[in-house]
């Protein structure tokens, strides 16, 4: 268990060297510098051991001895004294001082007391150790199980009889596929003729005009002429698509060789 450590000291100098003397100590070392500090302090920390020095400025240390007795019996105090302000042990006796130690001191003597101190004193007052807790109640015994009756077994259920199997019925045969209707005649084409343009009627005109008078030159008899003048207006129009710009070919060179020749 960790000691917790008061030191009441109004010189800083002390204060420090307090400081480094419990510094590899383990202590929870508290520095305060007036009795005002010191009674604030107990009032807060567990304090095991308290160095009140006995000159200070709002407090005689053996009056704040007793205050801090008063408020932590349990709390062990160690009065530094000095050589201009030596101990005073019946003083210190009355107000219940546990030690003292004159400064300058030695260091490993006053971590020595210090030991002393924390080894015999006991918990500080108002900070009780918490009771031990009441032994739980024995849980009652439980009850034996109660033997479990087997489970009835159910009666073993009769095996349905399998119901007559069903006559397989054929499939009724496809019905005849009715007679294809025959097929429809495709639609004719109409045989009227496209009606002609007017360019396209002179065209023709003139090229069956042309065309004569060039079947004429062939040699081509009454009927021939005839036969081939009697075509189709479809057929002559294509005829003068591909035979006028041959014939009107051959008449130019006629002419320009007539022209030439004259």
């Amino acid at each position: 268990m960790t000691t917790t450590l008061l030191a009441v000291e109004n010189s800083q100098t002390m204060r420090k060297v307090l400081e480094i003397t419990f510094a590899a100590v383990n202590v929870n070392l508290t520095l305060v510098s007036s009795g005002t500090e010191a009674m604030n302090a107990i009032s807060t920390l567990p304090v095991n051991i308290a160095l009140v020095d006995v000159t200070l400025e709002d407090v005689n240390g053996y009056d704040l001895c007793q205050q801090l007795k008063a408020q932590s019996p349990n709390t062990s105090v160690l009065i530094l004294s000095s050589k201009q302000q030596p101990y005073d042990a019946a003083r210190g006796g009355q107000v219940g001082a546990d030690d003292f130690m004159d400064k300058p001191f030695d260091s490993q003597q006053l971590i020595d007391k210090v030991t002393a101190l924390a080894s015999r004193a006991p918990a500080p007052a108002g900070r009780p150790a918490a009771p031990a807790a009441a032994p739980a109640r024995p849980a009652p015994a439980a009850a034996p199980p109660k033997p479990s009756r087997p489970a009835p077994q159910a009666p073993p259920q009769p095996v349905a009889s399998r119901p007559p199997a069903m006559p397989t019925q054929r499939a009724p045969e496809a019905r005849a596929a009715a007679p294809a209707a025959p097929p429809t005649a495709p639609p004719t084409a109409a045989n009227t003729a496209p009606t002609a343009s007017p360019v396209g009627a002179s065209t023709v005109a003139a090229a069956s005009g042309q065309l004569a008078d060039k079947l004429q030159g062939l040699g081509l008899s009454q009927a021939q002429m005839e036969g081939v003048l009697a075509l189709s207006r479809e057929v002559l129009e294509q005829v003068v698509w591909e035979v006028v710009p041959v014939l009107a070919e051959t008449m130019i060179k006629e002419e320009i060789a007539r022209v030439t020749a004259g």
